[in-house]
């Protein structure tokens, strides 16, 4: 039996049975639907939506929101932003091949996602059949080789990533990424003379298809070092290429607006180095604790932020425990260090956001050639207490991820999607009918995110109902208590125990690092916000006044707040009156439940 999976797996039909095996495995999120960002590109598409700024284009629906300042003000006024965002603030990202294959789907066949879903899971299969062709160039004809794709393909970190609709763009940058990898090692270890141009050609595609694409240089950078066998400066030459790419690609990214600034969603490492630094030794255990193990990365953002020194200690006391318990049966040789070294260094461009799995996709390709060579590995040469705890960590891998992985990647890829477009579903559903009016302003008290209600509102419209002229989200509270005072007709005293913008939930938009000051005043169409207090430390708003031009109690004003798991209405208190409310339980929240 052993002998014939050794076989099996050994088999040069792998690559083509771990594709079909993803296929397989990923066929039920065919009805997963729209989640988050799928929404957005789905408006943008409308005339409407793009006479109001942002894309360039179909090539250009990742950009959000660039250095143009009357495309800010015009957001602001919308209230698709919150009130408090930066000045400053800026998230556009060029991709434009992933850009014009949504573009395909958005004005081919808008109302079916299942056809959007079946593309993302043919992406990943192409993907999966391209790791398995660098494992079998990395380690042969082997067991390990097949251990190696077949865990590639099977990993439950990859549900998100292919489930979400808008995340396209990652797949077709690991897709051009691996590919320009295979196409370098045949070129350097076998003389395919074709691998020098169609190496970098591959990597620039992937750069044109998502920013994700520089992971690639993990590779590339690691390749040199431990596989390539010319001299130093040889070594380099043949890197330069794909250098010159990223140069010049960096430079056309900074010339048309593109990148992220002043906002809590990523950290941009060149003018913003000390933060991404400050980033990176917090998100890399984290990552690296999600792609050894079963332990989700996206959980990280909802610990406490009083908490994160103390799970910090305990990720990293995790990480180097496996770590340390995987060197025990790690071949010592030079395929080891590579790919060892490409799972590290390609997780440096996922550390400039928030920790998520989706973006294991890179760093999965090393982690698994490693992981699998351990569970392979002789150990006949091991000294007896090494040869317990390889043997203990080699069964550890095979539990996460050949039995644990498959059994979990179907729930994840659903849950997800359940949770992540539950909300929105149900922030849309609890919207009161008044919301559809034109000449009316929806007032969002409280709100588990900063987007819920202006994609509930989307949702709406693009539903074929009327949307109101403008939203005004007041706070976001996930902790401590709000606390609503109002002093006259028009006027709210809103005080946020915490803070605002005290969560990841809050803080996309602005953070510490571009910090309010008191008596600072924010003007919009309709209401006007001055912040009256700081926090303690001085970073965040605490006590903002929030003055409209209308009454408080006009009908063109609709008051809503989150309770539990969805939008109910909010009733204003009488002048000289206060309400308090109680942080919204974002499990809750997201869960529905």
């Amino acid at each position: 039996m052993i002998d014939r999976l050794r076989r099996l797996l050994a088999s040069r039909r792998v690559p083509l049975v771990v594709a079909l095996l993803a296929v397989v495995l990923f066929a039920p999120t065919l009805g997963a639907g729209y989640v988050m960002d799928d929404h957005i590109h789905r408006i943008s598409f409308r005339p409407e939506s793009r006479a109001l700024g942002g894309p360039w284009g179909d090539w250009d629906i990742f950009r959000f929101q660039d250095a143009d300042r009357g495309h800010l003000r015009r957001s602001m006024d919308l209230g698709t932003i919150p009130w408090w965002t930066a000045p400053d603030f800026r998230l556009a990202f060029l991709r434009p091949l992933a850009s014009l294959h949504h573009a395909l789907d958005y004005r081919l066949w808008p109302d079916a996602p299942a056809v959007m879903h079946a593309e993302n899971i043919a992406l990943f299969a192409i993907l999966a059949l391209l790791a398995a062709a660098i494992y079998r160039r990395a380690l042969g004809a082997t067991t390990c080789a097949g251990l190696a794709a077949l865990m590639f393909a099977i990993d439950d970190a990859h549900a998100f990533g292919v489930t979400w609709i808008a995340n396209r763009n990652a797949l077709w940058a690991a897709v051009f990424g691996f590919a320009a990898l295979w196409a370098h090692d045949r070129w350097r270890r076998d003389g395919w003379a074709p691998g020098a141009a169609l190496g970098p050609a591959a990597y620039a595609l992937g750069m044109l298809s998502a920013e994700a694409a520089a992971a690639t240089l993990a590779y590339l950078f690691a390749h040199a070092v431990w596989l390539d066998r010319g001299g130093l400066l040889a070594r380099a030459r043949v890197l330069s290429p794909y250098a010159a790419i990223a140069i010049v690609w960096a430079i056309a990214y900074r010339a048309l607006g593109y990148g992220a600034a002043a906002g809590g969603l990523y950290v941009d490492p060149v003018h913003e180095p000390a933060a991404y630094i400050a980033a990176a030794c917090e998100r890399l255990p984290v990552f690296l604790l999600a792609q050894l193990t079963p332990v989700p990365s996206s959980l990280w953002i909802f610990v406490p932020e009083q908490h994160l020194a103390a799970a910090l200690a305990v990720v990293v006391a995790l990480v180097g425990l496996v770590a340390a318990a995987l060197w025990a049966g790690v071949p010592r040789d030079r395929m080891s260090g590579f790919f060892a070294t490409g799972a590290v260094l390609s997780l440096l461009p996922a550390c400039a956001t928030w920790p998520n799995d989706r973006l294991l996709l890179f760093s999965g390709l090393g982690a698994f050639g490693l992981i699998a060579s351990v569970i392979a590995a002789s150990r006949e040469a091991l000294g007896p207490g090494a040869r317990r705890v390889a043997r203990g960590a080699a069964a550890a891998m095979v539990a996460f991820h050949l039995v644990l992985a498959p059994l979990l990647l179907i729930p994840r890829s659903l849950s997800d999607a359940r949770v992540l477009g539950g909300l929105v579903r149900r922030a849309a559903a609890s919207l009161p009918p008044e919301a559809e009016m034109a000449d009316h302003t929806l007032v969002v008290v409280n709100a588990p995110d900063t987007v819920a209600a202006g994609l509930g509102v989307t949702t709406r419209f693009i539903q074929g109902e009327r949307t109101p002229a403008a939203i005004r989200q007041i706070a976001v509270t996930s902790r401590g208590t709000l606390r609503i005072l109002r002093t006259d007709e028009r006027t709210l005293d809103v005080t946020l125990s915490d803070g605002f913008f005290h969560n990841a939930m809050s803080n996309i938009h602005r953070t510490a690092r571009s910090p309010m000051r008191a008596g600072e005043r924010v003007e919009l169409s309709g209401m006007t916000a001055t912040v009256l207090s700081l926090t303690p430390d001085g970073s965040r708003p605490q006590r903002v006044e929030f003055r409209f031009e209308r009454p408080l109690d006009d009908p063109g004003l609709v008051w809503v707040t989150w309770i539990d798991t969805r939008f109910e209405r909010f009733e204003v208190p009488p002048v000289g009156g206060e309400r308090v409310l109680s942080a919204i339980d974002l499990q809750k929240a997201f869960a529905g439940k």
